[in-house]
């Protein structure tokens, strides 16, 4: 009897170990799994960053064109030129890539504890984020069908323009209607919605990222170029750092506070310091940094030794640098 106890013992005993390593087995299985399908996910942030930037390069253009509009700076040979832009009638829409994320969503039962951390970060960027981003693409995709419509149904010479013959009318049309004016200023408002929530997903994106490398402990030979919040080129850093004062804006109720600024640096990064606060300035490209998520500056423009800010609908305020 305590011989077939003890033979029963060792039979348990095999079977509970053969399904330990089984159970490691399968874990590791799931592990590698998760793991790979968070390293896709991080591939389909690297092409929501770049898309990102694309929407700020296109957004910049864009309100370059705006500010000369309303300014009454937009001339008859602008319009006739080649590359012109009839401005509100055109859009770019902000598409986040979800299939990694979809992917982690169909195995979510089998991601290991020590990645639960990132499913909050997850959720933030492809539901919470994403739902205001759908509707920003929405709203703008509709403001352009409603401008389009509006103009084709409303004047006999778009029918002419559509066919390449641009008549005087269009170009009055185009240089004197406040309507046209109000059009690009609402069209403007969506732009800047756009290019605003697809910068706050970047700043998101890229620290989930980060993250992602963290916790998987990845051993990466470099991070992607289009990740970096810093110039390559620090040299130009030093020539920006100083005390501005506004020299023009459009927006007369432009606040007390902003009217002098103060640009620092530390270490490779830019400050914005006003009597309210302070702002760190992200790198872009170039000369060109993000302010808060909704706001842009160009250094050295419109020439050396000044910069402007601009992103919304009340056009650029130009800042020059005090000696």
């Amino acid at each position: 009897m305590l011989y077939a106890f003890g033979e029963i013992i060792l039979v348990v005993i095999g079977i509970l170990l053969a399904l330990n390593i089984n159970n490691r087995n399968q874990q590791k299985i799931n592990e590698d799994k998760i793991t790979n399908i968070l390293k896709e996910i991080q591939q389909d942030l690297v092409s929501d960053v770049e898309r990102s930037k694309e929407i700020f390069d296109r957004f910049i253009r864009a309100d370059s064109i705006q500010d000369l509009i309303l300014n009454d700076k937009y001339t008859y040979n602008d319009y006739k030129s080649k590359k012109a832009r009839r401005l509100p009638f055109w859009y770019v829409d902000f598409v986040i890539n979800t299939n990694g994320y979809d992917n982690l969503m169909r195995n979510i039962d089998n991601v290991p504890e020590k990645y639960e951390p990132l499913l909050k970060d997850l959720k933030n960027l492809y539901v919470d984020k994403k739902a205001g981003i759908d509707v920003y693409n929405v709203r703008i995709r509709e403001t352009v069908y409603k401008n389009i419509d509006h103009v084709w149904t409303s004047y006999d010479w778009n029918r002419d323009w559509i066919m390449g013959k641009h008549t005087d009318d269009a170009y009055n049309y185009y240089l004197n209607a406040s309507e046209y004016k109000n059009m690009v200023m609402l069209y403007m408002n969506d732009r800047s919605n756009t290019f605003s929530i697809s910068q706050s997903y970047s700043f998101s994106a890229i620290e989930a990222y980060h993250k992602i490398n963290e916790l998987t402990k990845s051993v990466v030979d470099s991070i992607p170029k289009v990740l970096a919040l810093e110039p390559e080129d620090t040299s130009f850093l030093n020539n920006i750092v100083g005390h501005y004062k506004l020299k023009d804006s459009m927006d007369l109720n432009w606040p007390k506070d902003l009217k002098t600024i103060q640009i620092t640096k530390e270490g490779n990064r830019l400050n914005l310091i006003t009597e309210n606060g302070d702002s760190e300035l992200v790198f872009h490209k170039e000369s060109t940094f993000l302010i808060d998520r909704a706001l842009y500056v160009q250094f050295n423009k419109p020439k050396k030794g000044q910069f402007f800010v601009s992103g919304n609908m009340h056009g650029q305020r130009t800042y020059i640098k005090e000696e």
